[in-house]
């Protein structure tokens, strides 16, 4: 029987190597368009269940964890200062794990990476949960790297930045995909609070310049909603946006796990976005539900 491709394909991160090995055994011409994926982090706790909410009531007095509900983590990291510490800087839901698994897998079905992709954080806890997900979903083993001109923009965090997880932290709390060897070409010190919005365009801009010009290699961003536009605009060639209120009308279109995709057209050297085709997540809205609730409390205040 006459071999193809497809006999020579395994899975995951070592099946793409295998397609492309295979591509020139049988003499096929896979693109070598370099591509730049950005994503946002999947669902946030405190966005469902409340910013200070949540805190109050996942925590008791003596700031033990209890999860009250199943989209909630079945644990958190130990980290400094928590449970406060976890104030705007808290984790995914379990909905938003999946929804990281989600995205992941379909960038590996749909071959948008090529090999040896690297990978870029935000240092925010949710952008790096969000990020190890992904990479279980494309069965990868690629390291996260963190850079901090990635983190949002800080005109949402007038009481400061938050503390995030140290390098210890998370490799103490079972995180061993970071990348201990990397140095960051940004530092956390020079994030300001209540930057301008042309500055955070301009400092993810100039971020994501300096990692394309460190590597050949296609990159992964996985971030936050506004990072999807802010850290493509100015790479298609238009100019940064300047109020909040822009910013904002792009931002709120941006789903979790929204992923933006732009590649290098290499003819005449500049950048176009293109299309996700399936890499996209739809479901319907489900909220807290409690048939006691919804049966019995209704029929009694409907008698009363």
């Amino acid at each position: 029987m006459e071999r193809t491709p497809e006999d020579e394909v395994g899975s995951g991160e070592e099946g793409i190597l295998d397609l492309w090995r295979a591509a020139i055994t049988f003499g096929i011409i896979l693109t070598m368009v370099r591509r730049i994926v950005i994503v946002r982090h999947g669902e946030r706790v405190d966005h469902v269940f409340g910013m200070n909410d949540w805190l109050d009531l996942a925590f008791d007095n003596q700031g033990r964890y209890r999860k009250i509900n199943l989209n909630m983590p079945d644990g958190l990291p130990i980290r400094a200062g928590a449970p406060r510490s976890f104030y705007k800087d808290g984790p995914l839901t379990q909905v938003g794990v999946l929804q990281g698994q989600l995205v992941g897998k379909g960038l590996l079905e749909e071959s948008i990476l090529r090999p040896g992709f690297e990978v870029f954080v935000s240092p925010a806890y949710r952008s790096i949960q969000t990020a190890t997900a992904m990479l279980e979903g494309m069965k990868s083993n690629s390291l996260l790297k963190i850079e901090p001109y990635l983190f949002e923009w800080t005109g949402w965090y007038s009481e400061g930045i938050p503390s995030f997880l140290t390098t210890p932290e998370l490799l103490a709390n079972g995180f061993k995909n970071i990348d201990t060897s990397y140095n960051p070409v940004t530092k956390m010190s020079d994030l300001v609070v209540d930057e301008e919005v042309a500055n955070y365009y301009t400092r993810t801009y100039d971020l994501v310049n300096r990692l394309i010009a460190s590597t050949d290699n296609d990159l992964l961003l996985v971030a936050h909603g506004s990072t999807l536009e802010v850290g493509t605009r100015q790479l298609l060639g238009h100019p940064p946006r300047t109020t909040h209120k822009d910013m904002l009308q792009t931002l709120f279109a941006v789903p979790y796990g929204g992923v933006a995709v732009v590649e290098l057209d290499e003819e005449v050297n500049k950048w176009k976005i293109i299309k996700n085709g399936k890499i996209s997540i739809s479901h319907s809205a489900v909220s807290n539900f409690c048939s006691h609730k919804n049966f019995v409390e209704r029929d009694i205040n409907y008698l009363k």
